[in-house]
């Protein structure tokens, strides 16, 4: 599933090409991909874009009149900008038609496993009422204070409390585990036994390793291409997750592999030792 690098990096390029533009036309191909709805103009049909949101994987586009359409990205989906008239490709949803200074273009939603969906919303107040007040703080702005109190007695383990969106939105699978190599911090851990110094680490390089992958326009493992249709770099800097049973890139210890709230989780056993728990 696309993370907050990853989302970031589609709405920055969203917010490059389709602000400012108006929506000449909109295409559906996949009914039940629209949740909400059934009405086409619903979904921005002669509206003008005015700004993109994001709270941690989730985003919405807002237009000028105020009213706005909120994306979920699923498993596997893409929102990519292509010249007007182009084909779209298999598992495309929706088609949106945008012209902004006399130039046309479309923007295909695809989703080849439709776990993903597109909401239209009266307005992004409703949004941040309906949908993201269920949401913790976004990864990108959580603060210490905010990690102390969301791990404080927690019996859950560190990797599990981070996957829990509703205390901090935004880290999936990829980025728990980097952080947790980075932070020295054995995933299944007690999130509660971790230090006010630990979790001053641990917030220190989610931030930096978020940062380092939106720089490098995300982690494309699978389908991810921003909003240009470029795949992103990070990958190629992930240094624990998807290496499970390969050396570890700092003291050479082969990764272990196990399962955290049913995901795949790797770490190294020597850099990020299971402390004793009381």
């Amino acid at each position: 599933m696309p993370e907050l690098p990853e989302v970031e990096t589609i709405c920055r390029g969203l917010t490059q090409f389709c602000v400012g533009a108006k929506v000449v036309g909109v295409r559906v191909y996949r009914a039940g991909f629209i949740k909400g709805s059934k009405n086409h103009r619903d979904l921005f049909d002669t509206l003008t874009v005015a700004r993109v949101h994001r709270q941690g994987k989730q985003f919405a586009l807002e237009s000028v009149c105020g009213r706005a359409l909120l994306f979920h990205m699923g498993m596997s989906g893409s929102l990519t900008v292509w010249p007007s008239g182009s084909t779209p490709a298999k598992h495309v949803h929706v088609l949106w038609s945008l012209a902004r200074n006399n130039t046309h273009f479309e923007l295909h939603h695809k989703d080849p496993r439709r776990f993903g969906y597109v909401r239209p919303y009266s307005s992004m107040q409703k949004i941040r009422e309906d949908v993201w007040s269920r949401l913790g703080p976004d990864a990108l702005c959580v603060q210490v204070d905010d990690l102390v109190s969301i791990f404080k007695n927690k019996k859950l383990s560190a990797k599990a409390c981070l996957l829990n969106q509703s205390n901090i939105a935004g880290v999936g699978n990829i980025y728990a585990d980097e952080t947790l190599f980075q932070s020295a911090i054995h995933p299944l851990r007690r999130a509660g036994s971790l230090s006010r110094p630990e979790l001053v680490k641990l917030i220190h390089h989610l931030q930096l390793i978020l940062n380092r992958s939106i720089w490098g326009g995300g982690s494309t493992i699978q389908d991810h291409q921003d909003a240009a249709g470029k795949s992103g770099t990070f990958q190629n800097c992930h240094q624990v997750y998807g290496r499970g049973g390969l050396p570890c890139m700092k003291c050479g210890a082969i990764l272990k592999q196990t399962l955290c709230s049913q995901r795949t989780t790797v770490f190294c056993a020597i850099c990020q030792p299971r402390r004793t728990q009381k």
